[in-house]
């Protein structure tokens, strides 16, 4: 009897297995609505609670555990099947191939803050890294300001203000940042206004306060002060999220935020602008209403920490180049030592300047992939070579002119200033391409007509970052959607573009796989092929499928 059973046990595991396997090779690598464009949120997320992340424990917990999944070099869990990130409530694809997309970008974002006339004040910040207000301008909308030290009057709005610009361009949720001008004697102070006096507690606002605010502020020549402007965020504020797992109460949250390629790839940008304080505590979720239902909206902000500035005074010299740990223990190996270890950060050349606080100099032999955070952030940890290329080719998009433009939204009154950081933008954004595009095969845009064949780009030679290699050889298989197998057509070799094999097929609803790699190329990586999987439709061909690395 116990045999039988045993039998019969083994039997419907079989058949389970086989079942199980059955199932999964007959499941569509494709659907109609591939390529998916936008992630939507389908749930309502009304009941989400506002929470603080930890500024401290973040901090402690990425320097002496790791945070997020431990399994290694894990692909980017949110990208669409040809290997881009869908528009989201974390992402909106603002670039285009198109030419004139980001200049029109660069344009457009180039907008007025707070309106002129009198300013209502409707809260006070006298704590944190540096004090300012919440008011309200002449037609009621909400603006935080910030004040810029005495010391460095230009610094912290400047870096605010370009910083957000750019990150904005490339796709991020961000404030509305802008320089504006406070005038005193435009200034009311609302009823229901509240100060907090060092060590004693909250009362209502007095003209004497405002004058205590602005006490360590630089003055301007007309008696105004700069500041920064940041415009109110819509919904409702429910705290910042971590870069590595999920929100509990999100329901649309369901990516693990180390493998959503749009924080992986934010590395990337961060090396480029400086951002050394890129953590949680420097983000903000907001519940907006969309669609008839309520989802969270996540946005990056807080970006006086960016280029030269370190919010209130210049950059520390180990910034940029290690994790506070690190740099504290080369301190005390110094001091062990009397002074005659000096760590590697300090030999870098700065430029100093009071508007940018300290620069590590514009120099082209900066590597990228030496940059650090002031804390390990889980999501740059786990950033692969294929996030990496998508950063890249962002960066790369942006013309020398660009961000010329992008610098001049700082106002910076030093001319030599604002050509000293273009510069700098442009020297960073020239070594991001040539450490991240020649590292895997840089095949992009490509499409396959009747006419033309297949026709593609290299991301690293059309950058100026790597030669042509000599070659191109292209592998064509049919391949079945539902069995996922593929047969055989043929192999086509050539320079630039390719045309298909003759025996191309061309009835509606096939499928075709394209194997495309470089040949004779000085990077090994280009001799891995990408996988490109082409839908026929009436009469032409989709890419539905893209992979480039598995």
């Amino acid at each position: 009897m116990t045999n039988a059973r045993a039998i019969a046990g083994c039997v419907v595991a079989v058949g389970i297995g086989s079942w199980i396997a059955l199932s999964a090779a007959t499941t569509p690598r494709f659907y109609a609505d591939d390529p998916i464009g936008r992630e939507l949120d389908t749930e309502d997320a009304s009941r989400v609670v506002a929470h603080d992340v930890s500024r401290a424990w973040a901090m402690v917990e990425s320097q002496f555990d790791a945070p997020g999944d431990p399994t290694p070099n894990v692909r980017a869990r949110n990208v669409s099947t040809i290997d881009e990130v869908p528009d989201s409530s974390w992402f909106t694809n603002r670039m285009s191939p198109r030419p004139s997309v980001l200049p029109e970008l660069t344009t457009s974002m180039l907008h007025t803050g707070p309106a002129d006339g009198q300013w209502v004040i409707v809260a006070s910040k006298s704590d944190g890294t540096s004090p300012g207000f919440t008011i309200e301008d002449p037609r009621g909308e909400t603006w935080f300001l910030k004040l810029d030290v005495l010391d460095h009057p230009e610094m912290a709005s400047g870096a605010e203000v370009v910083a957000s610009r750019l990150l904005r361009i490339l796709g991020y949720h961000v404030p509305d940042n802008h320089v504006a001008h406070l005038h005193p004697e435009r200034i009311v102070i609302g009823p229901s206004a509240m100060y907090t006096p060092f060590l004693a507690k909250p009362r209502s606002m007095r003209r004497d306060d405002v004058a205590r605010l602005l006490r360590g502020a630089a003055r301007e020549p007309d008696g105004g002060y700069r500041v920064l402007a940041s415009r109110a965020l819509p919904g409702r504020p429910v705290g910042g999220f971590r870069f590595c797992g999920t929100r509990s109460d999100d329901p649309n949250d369901v990516v693990p935020h180390e493998h959503r390629r749009e924080l992986r790839g934010l590395g990337v940008f961060a090396a480029w602008i400086n951002f050394v304080d890129a953590r949680g505590d420097n983000t903000l979720d907001t519940v907006i209403a969309d669609n008839g239902r309520q989802v969270v909206r996540h946005h990056l902000l807080d970006f006086g920490s960016t280029f030269g500035s370190g919010a209130v005074t210049e950059r520390a010299y180990w910034e940029g180049h290690a994790h506070a740990f690190d740099s504290t223990g080369a301190l005390f190996r110094n001091m062990a030592a009397f002074g005659f270890i000096v760590p590697a950060f300090r030999d870098v050349p700065v430029f100093e300047h009071p508007a940018l606080g300290r620069l590590p100099a514009a120099d082209a032999a900066w590597d990228p992939r030496s940059w650090r955070t002031r804390t390990p952030n889980p999501a740059f940890v786990r950033m692969r070579a294929d996030d990496a290329f998508w950063a890249a080719r962002k960066v790369a998009a942006f013309s020398d002119d660009m961000l010329r433009a992008l610098v001049g939204e700082g106002r910076y009154s030093d001319p030599q200033a604002a050509a000293y950081l273009s510069t700098w933008l442009m020297r960073r954004r020239d070594a991001i391409a040539r450490t991240y595009l020649p590292a895997v095969n840089p095949v992009v845009d490509l499409q396959l007509t009747d006419e033309a064949g297949l026709v593609f780009a290299n991301a690293a030679e059309r950058a100026g970052v790597a030669p042509a290699p000599a070659g191109y050889e292209a592998t064509w298989m049919q391949f079945d959607n539902v069995t996922r197998v593929t047969s055989p057509i043929g192999t086509t070799t050539t320079r630039t573009t390719t045309m298909a094999p003759p025996a191309l097929p061309r009835t509606a609803g096939t499928y075709i796989q394209v194997s495309l790699k470089a040949t004779g190329a000085a990077f090994e990586p280009w001799h891995e092929p990408v996988q490109a999987w082409f839908r026929r439709d009436a009469s032409t061909w989709t890419l539905v499928g893209f992979e480039r690395l598995p």
